[in-house]
């Protein structure tokens, strides 16, 4: 069995915590961090991404429905994810297959970092 723990939160590896990097054009947001200067969550780095997937398909084209309904599912998947680890957390004492839905929720998720014991 393994444990989970949260993820710790790093300085970003590209900008090294200072939000932009040089580039021959002068210094630009860090495009690993969107200038946060840190290392972000998997949702916020999956939300950041699909909101820069969104800008780039506003206008309509051959596939922008089928994006923008994908991104739809995707944001609706992981809530649904999101409130079925809440409720196995809140049920963690049962153990069992509640404790099992937590572990693969947690492990499509990323918001804890998985730990051998």
């Amino acid at each position: 069995m393994t444990t989970t723990a949260p993820a710790a939160t790093a300085n970003c590896a590209t900008c090294h915590g200072a939000g932009e990097i040089g580039t021959d054009n002068g210094p630009t947001v860090c495009p690993d961090c969107f200038g946060e200067g840190r290392q972000l969550d998997s949702l916020e780095r999956t939300e950041w991404r699909l909101r820069d997937i969104e800008r780039a398909y506003q206008a309509p084209s051959e596939h922008a429905v089928e994006i923008r309904w994908l991104v739809f599912e995707l944001r609706r998947t992981r809530e649904a994810l999101l409130q079925i680890l809440s409720r196995c957390q809140d049920d963690a004492a049962a153990g069992g297959l509640a404790q099992e839905l937590q572990f693969l929720a947690n492990r499509a998720l990323g918001l804890y970092e998985i730990k051998a014991p």
